[in-house]
């Protein structure tokens, strides 16, 4: 399930990419970019989901795309894993599986970043971007300590990812740098977290919008809306956070076994 704030109503949506505003409104169009992006996902609670879906979406409409980090991202041990800065590496693994992985092992299971100058020789190639630019510690909510997010220069958007999972827990128990999210708040760590929470949390220039510069385009989704409750809590965050800067989704399953259509295919 996807969906957008539009209008003060949740809007039924099949692409993530085009909720985003970054291509047409449907896989069947045929219509391609006119240029190259690079998307920063920040926040918690389904950041890595977010990546792989849209680089699924990337593939389906035949957007050269590279998935990777600014900071430490899962390894994933494919043919479409890049180790290294290897810019005809990078060349020959699009060409042949049509997307592309990449960070530098640190662990069996951990990467990260690559140099930030290859991430810009693969800009130059027409190459997306998709980078996790903040880790959680698997934890549904944070905010940012000094230093994060790192949000590449060049990114066209920042998308700020929230677990509705950490609505009515206390924050000690649901958020990363729970001294941060506190001081955001004005909350004790002990005290609950709410939806309210959640869109002040977004809002502030000290939490998801951190590091959104000028000319970057902002959006924030609400995951994991999988139950009434959390639906609930994603319609009271969206009321409160609804503004003409800021797009709002909300999303529950973003990769389950799903078919998107190729340009020119029919159902």
């Amino acid at each position: 399930m996807l969906k957008e704030w539009i209008d003060g109503k949740w809007v039924e949506r099949e692409s993530l990419l085009a909720a985003l505003g970054l291509v047409e409104s449907s896989f069947a169009s045929g219509r391609k970019p006119e240029k190259n992006c690079v998307v920063s996902i920040v926040g918690a609670g389904g950041k890595t989901t977010c990546l792989r879906r849209l680089q699924v979406e990337c593939k389906k409409l035949g957007i050269s795309a590279a998935a990777g980090t600014t900071t430490h991202i899962q390894y994933e041990k494919n043919t479409g894993f890049l180790d290294r800065p290897d810019l005809q590496a990078a060349r020959e693994m699009l060409k042949n599986t049509g997307t592309l992985w990449m960070g530098e092992p640190v662990s069996d299971w951990k990467c990260k970043a690559l140099p930030d100058p290859f991430y810009r020789e693969l800009l130059a190639e027409g190459i997306w971007l998709l980078l996790e630019a903040d880790g959680a510690r698997e934890k549904p909510v944070k905010a940012p300590r000094e230093g994060e997010p790192v949000i590449l220069s060049e990114t066209g958007l920042v998308l700020c990812v929230y677990g509705l999972d950490g609505v009515g827990q206390p924050i000690k128990e649901v958020c990363c740098r729970v001294e941060e999210v506190c001081a955001i708040l004005g909350k004790e760590e002990k005290e609950v977290l709410t939806a309210a929470d959640l869109a002040k949390l977004a809002a502030s220039p000290a939490g998801g919008r951190k590091g959104v510069r000028p000319g970057m385009d902002y959006a924030v989704l609400f995951n994991k809306a999988d139950t009434r409750e959390r639906e609930a809590a994603a319609l009271e965050a969206a009321k409160a956070l609804a503004g003409p800067e800021t797009r709002i989704l909300m999303a529950a399953d973003l990769m389950p076994p799903w078919n998107l259509l190729r340009a020119g295919e029919k159902r």
